[in-house]
């Protein structure tokens, strides 16, 4: 079973407090049995902290030379969403990533 981790559990609180500030605040208010139902198995699935943080959306951190090659991918036309998750995919590797991205071009129009 996943323990409620302080370094997962505050950015994901802080995120939903933007979506939902009343919730947190109910959050704040029981924190002990919020703790509770968050490591508490669900029969057959995962904890509900694990299926929240699936759900959060993710942060990554690119070093200026791996920016300077996505904005590059970019150049060739492509959209940035695209060219991220492919980037990503092909492990930060530029060369890699322009030859998918040519080579399946076609199938990204659809």
């Amino acid at each position: 079973m996943v323990q409620a981790n302080p370094q997962i559990l505050q950015p994901m609180l802080q995120e939903l407090g933007k979506q939902n500030p009343q919730l947190v605040r109910l959050i704040q208010e029981h924190q002990a049995d919020f703790l509770r139902l968050i490591n508490e198995p669900v029969e057959g699935e995962r904890n509900i902290l694990g299926q929240l943080a699936e759900a959060m959306p993710q942060t990554v951190t690119v070093t200026p030379e791996e920016w300077e090659a996505i904005e590059r991918l970019e150049a060739m036309g492509f959209d940035r969403a695209l060219v991220l998750e492919v980037y990503f995919a092909c492990n930060k590797n530029e060369e890699l990533a322009a030859n998918y991205l040519l080579d399946h071009m076609h199938e990204f129009d659809e």
